[in-house]
């Protein structure tokens, strides 16, 4: 599935890779069914994801827990990944870029 394709079926999330892409100038391609954000092609450090169920789209963060949150958006209690949900996203885009570039500083960690 192509990229366009992803969004196309789930346009919900399109603001938020509109979001991502302002931030930074990242890799993207649909992997593992997310629309999914890396750097330098290195997908098995992949930055960021849009993931989007029948029910919600979040953000999510593969080294999330390595992140500074001081807006306190970030959710979840895993290993590594975080969470921010659309609304919150796009709610708090500033807070939401300094994640991301956040998560490109860290890619490569741990």
């Amino acid at each position: 599935m192509t990229v366009d394709e992803w969004i196309a079926d789930h346009p919900d999330a399109e603001p938020l890779a509109e979001l991502i892409r302002a931030v930074a100038d990242l890799d993207e391609d649909v992997k593992w069914n997310r629309l999914t954000f890396t750097a330098n092609g290195d997908w098995h450090h992949w930055v960021c994801a849009v993931a989007a169920t029948r029910k919600a789209v979040h953000l999510v963060f593969h080294k999330g827990s390595l992140l500074a949150d001081p807006a306190g958006l970030l959710a979840g209690d895993g290993k590594y990944t975080r969470q921010v949900s659309a609304a919150q996203a796009i709610g708090a885009p500033d807070d939401v870029a300094g994640l991301v570039r956040d998560a490109v500083a860290h890619q490569t960690d741990m």
